[in-house]
């Protein structure tokens, strides 16, 4: 057993400390307030202690792009994440001709069994983004690529066992013909639908929640716009309580006043993300291929294609983190928004938290926000992304 005292620790939301983990195995077996008499194994005497990240949307990053990743190059991803503490991702697969597009979900789900014992980030299974997202709403989505979701379009992304078991999040748009069938459907089989790349009006955002979809992708992001007489998606969302608020916080995609807001009305629904791409984390200007088409970084750490379009983001979820602080937000709530509230999202207790039962996976940030020392199940990586 290993005993792990922090003199700040983010746990329920709230920043609280002095407090005491114990450490059996892989799990957090108890948390309590510290005492004086304590013996300890590990003090973190300064920072402070939160759950591991969870980055709900990562279509790449250090030059690996998850739609085509396979075999050991998944460690430099999977391990390079970790090192910025980000400790659980659901790899990110954007448009592409069904028949690629389910045979990239079915690498990601032998991805995840193939690490899931290594002290990399842990793969919570396979998000499609797309493609069933609307023509208006494409952004750097191959247009000639979007389907409709209609029944026979949903039986190809469903029908291989490998990519089957690995979906865990599918991105639509709820305003296209058969959409809201393809939401009760995919429910059914425990997905989760996430409204997004979206022309739809608050009344059919609002149909996908009767229908079931609880997630947003990317809020305010290719959707139809909030303004005085139609809310719009991101309206819709961040008043309906059924629903997550997937933002990206890179300070880019949103201006940090815009991702307050988000967070002040959206509370424990809010989850930051960072729409990293495979040009995330490494310097700008060197192409890569991403969704059939070319990208490279700007100077400010957006992915851009060679007409400007902004294709995610060149910078992973540690430095969103900071560039939020940075801006002024709360960093209780920067932190709970890419912990606690992302995990809630996936109905997982048993990562995100601080609590005990919880698996040990732990992120100690020093005073600049970088993560100093992160935990994987209990094990300790040998350094943090410094």
């Amino acid at each position: 057993m290993t005993r792990l005292r922090a003199a700040r620790a983010l746990i329920g939301g709230a920043v609280v400390g002095p407090v005491v983990l114990e450490l059996a195995g892989a799990r957090i077996r108890t948390v309590r307030p510290a005492r004086d008499d304590d013996v300890v194994d590990v003090d973190l005497a300064d920072g402070m202690l939160s759950a591991g990240l969870l980055d709900l949307q990562v279509n790449g990053a250090f030059g690996v792009d998850v739609a085509a990743a396979d075999g050991a190059v998944w460690r430099t991803l999977l391990a390079g994440l970790a090192a910025h503490g980000i400790t659980g991702v659901q790899p990110t697969v954007i448009t592409a001709p069904l028949p690629e597009l389910v045979a990239s979900l079915a690498r990601i789900g032998r991805a995840r069994d193939a690490f899931a014992d290594e002290p990399v980030a842990r793969v919570l299974g396979a998000h499609a983004e797309g493609p069933f997202l609307s023509p208006a709403r494409a952004g750097a989505h191959h247009a000639e690529w979007l389907l409709a979701p209609t029944s026979d379009h949903i039986d190809a992304l469903v029908s291989d066992p490998g990519a089957h078991r690995a979906l865990r999040t599918v991105t639509l748009a709820p305003e296209l013909p058969g959409a809201l069938e393809a939401v009760r459907r995919l429910t059914r089989e425990g997905v989760v639908v996430a409204v997004g790349h979206s022309d739809a009006t608050a009344a059919q955002v609002h149909a996908a929640g009767d229908a079931g979809a609880t997630m947003t992708t990317h809020v305010f992001n290719a959707q139809r716009p909030l303004i005085a007489r139609e809310p719009g998606v991101p309206g819709a969302v961040l008043v309906d309580d059924r629903f997550f608020v997937g933002t990206i916080i890179d300070g880019r995609h949103l201006d940090p006043h815009v991702v307050s807001l988000v967070l002040a009305a959206a509370g424990r629904r809010a989850i930051g993300v960072s729409d990293a791409i495979v040009t995330a984390g490494l310097a700008p200007g060197e192409w890569y291929d991403f969704g059939g088409q070319p990208v490279a970084n700007d100077d400010t750490g957006l992915g851009r294609r060679p007409d400007g379009t902004i294709a995610g983001a060149g910078v992973v979820l540690d430095e969103g983190v900071r560039r939020m602080i940075a801006a002024g937000l709360d960093p209780a709530a920067v932190l709970a928004a890419c912990t606690e509230n992302a995990a809630r999202s996936l109905g997982r207790t048993d990562i995100g938290h601080v609590a005990e039962g919880a698996l040990a996976d732990l992120v100690w940030w020093d005073g600049t926000w970088h993560p100093s020392r992160v935990w994987i199940g209990g094990r300790a990586l040998a350094s943090g992304s410094r």
